[in-house]
């Protein structure tokens, strides 16, 4: 009789214990889940947004003030897959510069002055995106990249660094060829985990 009450009870717990999970769960993909319907779709339109720059100085970034389209490369300094990805990025960047407007948009501030300077870049840098933004955009996940026309209409988005497939249709969209993914060092090896690739 007591060994059918534990086991019940174990029985009880257990199943409770699974509702809770798949619950979190549920809230955890929605809130950080990798799905395509979370990525901004081409041919959805979308405002300018503000920002600042990194003298903190407040910006806008709208589309319409530039005759061609903005390719928005959304990182952040501590992503182990946005400095992987950097050297294709700025290859991109070299060879497309006069066709596209390439702005760089870091969902953090940490490290940020630093890291662009080692990194070399000469684009454009914003940051402090308000909630609002980053909620229309659908950011979160590191790196992206999205091509917004100067009508404000995304025409293509890609999450994650230029590998395998990825890399062939961003080459294919730009009519480039990129270097693909940089090593990283080995003490980085351990560390390195795709930033919701």
């Amino acid at each position: 009789m007591k060994l059918g009450r534990v086991v019940f009870v174990m029985l009880v717990g257990s199943v409770l214990l699974n509702v809770v999970l798949a619950h979190r769960l549920r809230e955890f993909n929605r809130l950080f889940g990798e799905t395509s319907e979370q990525l901004l779709k081409p041919g959805a339109t979308v405002p300018s947004f503000e920002c600042v720059d990194l003298e903190g100085q407040a910006q806008t970034i709208a589309y319409n003030s530039v005759s061609k389209p903005t390719v928005l490369y959304i990182f952040t300094p501590p992503c182990s897959w946005c400095a992987r990805n950097m050297d294709s990025f700025k290859e991109l960047v070299a060879r497309k510069g006069a066709d596209y407007r390439f702005i760089g948009v870091s969902l953090s501030r940490e490290g940020l002055t630093e890291y662009v300077a080692a990194q070399g870049l000469t684009l454009p840098i914003y940051t402090r995106l308000s909630l609002e933004s980053l909620k229309i955009y659908k950011l979160g996940g590191t790196p992206e990249t999205i091509v917004i026309s100067p009508e404000g209409r995304v025409l293509r988005n890609w999450m994650g660094a230029y590998v395998g497939g990825q890399k062939s249709q961003v080459e294919a969209f730009f009519h480039v060829s990129l270097p693909g993914l940089k090593e990283l060092p080995k003490e980085e090896k351990g560390k390195a985990a795709p930033e919701k690739q």
